[in-house]
């Protein structure tokens, strides 16, 4: 049954309240007929009320001495060897009234003690105290020792006393077990099983000791304590020395785990690297899909140790992903995508060489695997995904809709968990999606926005969704006029007719008003490649807002254009926001999709050609491969043109700069002087259309 945090909160204090009550009336009930069970036919060999309290003052004494077990919520001590003893001797209610005391003495010893928890520590030992001695005392015939008219065998006794110490164990862990889960909303039988399972064995060895002593107390008490001190003693001092050096072992296997982990966060940081995130996105993931896991119920230890490895290596694979593919800014070809989904397999064959104690492996393989069997690369389905890979899927979508890229902004978190939620059922575990909604909150109030990738202005439009394949280049007959071997001849005779003094301005404008005629631009921008500062300038702009782009510089592999140079690869249809950035918000309408493509004169790239357009997917693989024929020519009289513009300057810095100031021409913001296009460039682009 699963309650709301609000209904645990509920449930817990009920509880508690509940065996609060029932703890004051045992006592009460013990208190009661407490001058019963001290009264005894022979009052010359000991009195009975002084034995209880030598019995009393031991339980004290011993729980002031319990050993704490590592790495475990219970401890334990050798006080319920005298408990047992004083309910064999003088029945139920002298060992209620003591374990009532030492319960609320321990409870107010401690440093952070709650109202809640002192009540439930003085009231919860009576409770089991008084069900486990009831048992008792149905099972043994002649009661309290004390009492009896005759002499009691250990053999008689046996029975009752290990229905003693099992009632008091089962009652005792049972009832912390409930308390402890009931707050936490983990399982409770879990909770028990790992951590009071195997403490029974304390309770029966006590009972044991307790037998020995409860049978000899008539020949002298203080003499049998005496005799039996030694076994006790040697008892506590061997479990106490073990358990000394199961600390230490605890330690250093806590600090060849922790150097482990770093190992791991290490190679984890190597693919942040390359894939152009941050190191605090797996950080993030990791602690996401821990409290995800938890909010689940799922508290099988290796299991959240795979999660929590997992999370920092379920993308190693990627290492043997080209980065073109993985930081392309635009959407990836069928191909791409298709070895953009390797690495899941991929990082699973790497992981699979180490021995992991817990499954990391499949987590790393199905971390892609979608609810409806949709997803890659086996197609698993519901509940045959593993959990881990379940839990990861949804929080590693969801920092990464959070969290900046080089080729979008970050989405905010109403937007991101949208997106997820959009999901559910069909990408995403149902259950799953609502548990994360439910903690979404908390995340987000200590959630550290990080800067901005450089290549994104801080008043960028947020651009989201997950990459996806585009369709693949359909490769159609190029009949459109601009495309024909006139039309390209055309385009030829109209850059050698702007002779030698042409500017750059001039060329790069008749190729402009040529690409219009191929593809829908708004804006066409050839870019150059600025070889002391790795980045990318606006040589010229033609097209709708081209007065604000004259400052506008882009480092190589960033954004659309710098990734192209970087990569030398063209981009179809990516967010010109990436590129552009607050420019933008200047513009009506603004542009909604691009075309860019690498300037590759003499086998080096020294620039890219972008086309922007106000209207969403608006260029085609066509109007590509067409200005693909024509890019190399352009590129490599553009690159004369500079080359030459270049001399012309180092020239003129050896002449008075007053006698040319006036007949200097002013450039946007590299203006140069063209020559002629190499006719053999456009013949082979002529060639190919026909």
């Amino acid at each position: 049954m699963r309650f709301s945090p609000r209904g645990q909160r509920r449930f817990h204090l009920a509880f508690v309240g509940l065996v609060f009550v029932l703890g004051f009336g045992a006592l009460a009930d013990a208190i009661r007929d407490l001058d019963r069970s001290l009264a005894s036919p022979d009052w010359t060999q000991w009195n009975p009320a002084n034995g209880w309290i030598l019995l009393a003052v031991l339980v004290f004494i011993s729980g002031r001495f319990a050993v704490k077990l590592p790495a475990m919520a219970a401890s334990l001590s050798i006080s319920e060897v005298f408990l047992f003893s004083m309910v064999m001797i003088y029945g139920a209610e002298a060992a209620v009234i003591t374990v009532a005391i030492d319960g609320l003495a321990v409870s107010l010893m401690l440093r952070h003690h709650q109202p809640k928890h002192v009540a439930f520590g003085f009231a919860e030992p009576a409770v089991s105290m008084w069900v486990a001695s009831r048992l008792y005392l149905l099972l043994a015939s002649p009661g309290p020792l004390s009492l009896a008219a005759r002499p009691v065998g250990i053999v008689e006794l046996a029975l009752p006393a290990f229905v003693l110490s099992g009632a008091y164990f089962l009652m005792n862990s049972w009832l912390n077990a409930i308390a402890m889960t009931s707050e936490s909303g983990v399982s409770p039988f879990q909770v028990w099983r790992k951590f009071f399972l195997w403490l029974s064995l304390n309770y029966f060895g006590a009972a044991s000791i307790a037998l020995l002593l409860a049978t000899n107390y008539r020949h002298n008490l203080t003499g049998v304590l005496l005799a039996i001190a030694p076994l006790v003693a040697s008892s506590y001092f061997t479990f106490k020395s073990s358990v000394g050096r199961l600390a230490d072992e605890n330690v250093h296997l806590a600090e060849v785990n922790r150097l482990y982990l770093k190992v791991v966060e290490s190679l984890a940081m190597a693919v942040d690297v390359k894939d152009q995130v941050t190191h605090g996105h797996v950080c993030r993931v990791q602690t996401y899909a821990l409290q995800l896991a938890t909010s689940l119920r799922v508290d099988d230890q290796k299991q959240l140790q795979a999660i929590e490895a997992a999370a920092l290596l379920h993308d190693v694979g990627k290492l043997a992903i080209p980065e073109h593919i993985l930081n392309k800014p635009g959407k990836l070809t069928v191909d791409e995508f298709e070895r953009m989904k390797q690495h899941a397999p991929l990082g699973a064959d790497m992981l699979s060489s180490v021995d992991f104690p817990y499954p990391v492996v499949p987590i790393v393989r199905h971390h892609h695997e979608n609810w409806d069997g949709t997803g890659y690369p086996d197609g698993l389905r519901g509940e045959a995904i593993p959990v881990g890979a379940r839990i990861l899927s949804v929080v590693d979508c969801y920092d990464a809709l959070r969290s900046h890229r080089p080729y979008r902004r970050a989405l905010s978190p109403d937007r991101a968990l949208q997106i997820i939620s959009e999901r559910r059922g069909t990408m995403y575990d149902p259950t799953v999606v609502e548990a994360f909604a439910g903690m979404q909150t908390a995340i987000e109030a200590r959630w550290v926005e990080e800067p901005l990738p450089a290549v994104l202005d801080p008043h960028a439009l947020a651009s989201g969704g997950a990459r996806a394949p585009e369709r693949q280049p359909a490769m159609m007959p190029l009949e459109t006029p601009a495309l024909t071997t006139h039309g390209l001849t055309r385009l030829y005779d109209r850059i050698v007719a702007l002779g030698p003094g042409a500017t750059i301005i001039d060329t790069c404008e008749v190729v402009a008003s040529y690409l219009r005629c191929i593809a829908p631009a708004d804006l066409v921008v050839f870019y150059r490649k600025d070889g002391t500062t790795d980045e990318l300038a606006v040589q010229h702009a033609s097209g709708s807002g081209d007065s604000l782009l004259q400052d506008l510089r882009i480092a190589v592999g960033h954004g659309i254009s710098g990734w192209v140079v970087a990569n030398r690869r063209h981009v179809l249809n990516a967010d010109p926001a990436l590129d552009l950035g607050g420019r933008l918000e200047q513009l009506s309408p603004r542009f909604c999709s691009s075309l860019s493509l690498p300037l590759t004169p003499d086998m080096e790239t020294t620039g890219a050609v972008t086309l922007y357009s106000d209207q969403p997917n608006a260029f085609t693989d066509d109007q590509r491969i067409a200005i693909e024929l024509i890019s190399g020519a352009v590129a490599e009289a553009i690159e004369q043109a500079s080359r030459r513009a270049d001399a012309q300057d180092a020239a003129l810095r050896l002449v008075p700069s007053g006698l040319l100031a006036a007949a200097r021409p002013r450039r946007f913001p590299s203006e140069t002087s063209a020559g002629a296009v190499p006719l053999a460039g456009l013949a082979a682009a002529a060639a190919s259309a026909q």
